[in-house]
């Protein structure tokens, strides 16, 4: 079996990668020249240059394979809607296009629980046990999520039963050792002292760690039942969001404590008008808070494993207590905490 992967540098692709390569598949991962590619030059996959970007480069990436695991995407809070559609609705189709012509069967679509998000200057979504059935928004305030919303859709649209199969991922909150983008960031905003709750403190979140993830990917890529469907994909479990946080902070070599706790309502108008401030400036760096921070940081929300469970046969394999524990590891061997604060 031949395995296409998007994204396969990154913290979660990197996974993956790992476990097919154990699975016996052959890989094949698009990389930019920019790319460290050290890890996967040692497991021995295939680099096929180029990016999103790059329309020829994804017409011709998915030759020969029989599944393409599609993780890649532009995730960021901030940044220009042309960027966002062109990365993550755009390359998608171009991706799916060539995947169907070149013969590949299934196509496994890595999305976010996020798509669901509902938020404004009135309400904060408030999530609980959600299942796939929940509708997307009628309306997004950040692009991020309006352009996963429309490449979800494009995704299922494809679907041909027999034909070419797709399958939509949506995991929340993943974390993990490894973890060289959202953990640095967290850890740098409590060492400075602007990680601040917002909204009531008593939010609940369902986080999935990497290798519950993986797992979920891999039983996604042979499952019978899952072409045409969506998956929340998590640990499980619930736990207030401080205290994740905290719990990660802690393995990261970082003491910090929940203080006072912004409202909601006047956080999101901060927010709001940092973004109307920065967007007459043309700043292509974010503020300091946007309202995709603010949701992020004010909303509850857990989501229900079932139809994976049910579906995909999907079982957690990682527990918190575990994942900690390697997080804390993994932060020592990699130099410590001033280490980890390096990587923003």
């Amino acid at each position: 079996m031949k395995a296409v992967v998007t994204g396969g540098t990154g913290f979660i692709g990197g996974k993956l990668v790992e476990a097919l390569v154990r699975k016996g598949y052959e890989v094949r991962c698009l990389v930019r020249e920019t790319s460290d590619t050290r890890k996967l030059k040692e497991l021995g996959v295939e680099l096929f240059m180029g990016d999103l970007g790059d329309t020829e480069a994804l017409e011709k990436l998915p030759d020969g394979a029989d599944i393409v695991f599609h993780l890649a995407a532009l995730v960021s809070d901030w940044g220009p809607r042309e960027s966002f559609f062109r990365y993550n609705v755009d390359a998608t189709r171009t991706l799916l296009d060539a995947s169907a012509s070149s013969g590949v069967k299934r196509f496994i679509h890595m999305s976010s629980s996020t798509v669901i998000w509902k938020s404004d200057f009135w309400n904060i979504h408030n999530l609980v046990d959600v299942d796939e059935t929940y509708p997307y928004r009628e309306c997004y305030n950040d692009s991020y999520n309006a352009s996963k919303a429309e490449a979800e859709k494009l995704v299922l649209g494809y679907n041909k039963a027999g034909e070419f199969e797709t399958v939509v991922i949506r995991p929340s909150n993943v974390w993990g050792a490894g973890d060289t983008v959202i953990l640095p960031r967290v850890a740098m905003a409590a060492r400075k002292g602007i990680l601040i709750p917002m909204g009531s403190g008593l939010k609940t979140v369902t986080p999935c760690h990497v290798d519950n993830l993986t797992q979920a990917l891999l039983l996604s890529a042979r499952s019978k039942n899952a072409p045409g469907n969506i998956y929340f994909i998590n640990d499980g479990i619930k736990i207030g969001y401080m205290d994740f946080i905290n719990g990660q902070l802690k393995a990261s070599g970082i003491e910090w404590k929940p203080g006072f706790s912004i409202p909601y309502k006047v956080a999101y108008a901060m927010a709001a008008s940092m973004e109307a401030i920065f967007k007459l400036m043309k700043s292509k760096k974010p503020p300091v808070l946007t309202r995709f921070a603010v949701a992020a940081l004010a909303g509850s929300r857990s989501y229900s494993i079932a139809k994976a469970r049910k579906d995909l046969g999907y079982s957690p394999c990682a527990d918190m207590a575990r994942g900690f524990k390697e997080m804390e590891d993994w932060v020592k061997e990699i130099g410590g905490t001033e280490a980890l604060l390096s990587c923003v």
